[in-house]
């Protein structure tokens, strides 16, 4: 009768029509007993409501239509499937693709049918999560190394094309790198791996610039941006770019020794930016920001391993787990300069994990997010020497405003009441605070209201 009720709940589910998701999940753990999803509100101020569905401890998330697919790990081996237009309640619990396979990730097919990897096993599996059965086992016994296992991770579907990270860890001596590390190449079409190297002999996968991709692959255009740590403790890793029509590696655009540290987890950003979480050799972590060919800037440094997961919305937002002893919570942060948009940390209850976002979220629209404060875009856009910046705020509202470079250095800054109709404006000068001509460049306009922000860029031309 349970598995009745669980499967009409999961079809329910899938029969609604797609929603515009103006909220997403956080995955919070103490990595023991406990763990839960939350909601977090995408738009200042941000709101989270913590504890609202018990997961395991070590878990995945996966937001695909209007469900949220969690692979819980470390021996659960079972995916379990929440509601979210319902406080995430659970609809289903897929357990018969387990024991012992350490399921790590999962993609979808226009079928509705899935992928899952599995860490502890040779095998990717072609699933029907909504029948519970395995459709297909595809060996990756061909690229495991000497004990026997590949340690395959982190899938990411680009057409008819799955491509699979690939470890290749010695289990014996601490999960070290053995030889090289790859990312797989699954046509989906026949089930058959792709040869992306033909010039040596068996079937062959892309081989990465540098070794063990511990990080979830991130895509940029027809390219995917892979961290990978190497060896923990060294600076031998480094952001692999991957072409994903030519099938191979272009190489580290940044090493670990100019991030100082490993890279553990790789997130995008606005205007061409990059951010990392990179842990030091003391294993404090920081999340810090580049652009190819630029220097590297932190803009959060921690005092611990404080720093879980990196989300970035795809528009003005970089969301960051945030561990620390005694102020644990999420921070928000402008994803072009790098300001931090949150006075502190946002209370997640147990402590933040990794985050699930929606793909259809509605803040991707302009530059900035839904709230009661707005920025019109600046007048003039290029700017020689200055512009006037128009707001609307509520009536009365005090807004602050500040122009930052995109490194975060902050170079103008100012405050305007709105009038009762709630409008405002705000004149840049070209000038920074000590009165000196500010070089040409873009730049961010970062306006706050209580909880409400704002942002928008700006074009300098001399």
């Amino acid at each position: 009768m349970r598995r009745l009720t669980l499967l009409a709940g999961l079809v329910a589910a899938v029969a609604t029509p797609a929603a515009a998701w103006s909220f997403g999940g956080v995955l919070t753990s103490d990595y023991y007993s406990s763990a839960a999803i939350g909601r977090i509100q995408l738009a200042a101020p941000w709101t989270i409501t913590p504890d609202l569905e018990p997961t395991y401890p070590d878990a995945i998330g996966v937001w695909h239509g209007d469900l949220v697919y969690i692979v819980n790990r470390r021996g659960a081996d079972n995916i379990q499937i929440l509601d979210p237009a319902r406080d995430f309640t659970t609809v289903d619990q897929v357990v018969e693709l387990g024991p012992d396979r350490g399921l790590k990730h999962l993609a979808f097919l226009d079928d509705g049918t899935a992928y899952v990897s599995c860490y502890d096993r040779a095998e990717l599996l072609h699933v029907d999560l909504t029948t519970h059965t395995i459709l297909h086992v595809v060996s990756t016994l061909a690229f495991a190394d000497g004990d026997g296992l590949p340690e395959t991770g982190w899938l990411l579907r680009d057409g008819d094309r799955l491509f699979v990270t690939c470890e290749r860890l010695d289990r014996g001596a601490w999960y070290s790198p053995v030889g090289d590390s790859y990312l797989l190449v699954l046509d989906l079409a026949t089930r058959e791996w792709v040869d992306c190297d033909p010039d040596r002999a068996g079937v062959q996968g892309i081989q990465l610039a540098a070794t063990n991709p511990y990080c979830e692959p991130v895509r940029n255009g027809s390219r995917l941006l892979v961290g990978c740590s190497a060896f923990f403790g060294l600076a031998d890793g480094g952001v692999d770019v991957v072409d994903l029509v030519g099938l191979r590696s272009l190489g580290l655009e940044i090493t670990e020794d100019e991030l100082g540290g490993d890279v553990v987890d790789v997130a995008g950003g606005a205007a061409g930016r990059r951010h990392v979480v990179v842990a030091d050799a003391d294993f404090r972590t920081a999340v810090k920001a580049y652009r190819p060919g630029e220097g590297v800037v932190s803009i959060h440094e921690g005092v611990a391993y404080d720093h879980a997961d990196l989300a970035y919305d795809g528009d003005v937002q970089l969301f960051v787990a945030d561990r620390r002893l005694g102020a644990a919570g999420v921070r928000v942060f402008d994803a072009a300069s790098g300001v931090q948009l949150t006075a502190g940390p946002l209370a997640t209850g147990l402590p933040p994990a990794s985050f699930v976002l929606p793909a259809n979220a509605p803040i991707a629209v302009g530059e900035s997010p839904p709230a009661g404060l707005s920025l019109a875009a600046p007048w003039p856009n290029p700017a020689n020497p200055g512009c006037q910046v128009a707001f609307t705020a509520a009536p009365a509202a005090r807004v602050e405003l500040r122009v930052v470079d995109l490194r975060g250095r902050l170079v103008q800054r100012g405050s305007v009441e709105a009038d009762a109709a709630g409008r405002g404006r705000w004149e840049f000068s070209g000038l920074d605070a000590a009165g000196r001509p500010v070089a040409s460049g873009v730049y961010r306009v970062i306006a706050t209201s209580g909880a409400d922000f704002a942002a928008c860029s700006l074009t300098l031309v001399r």
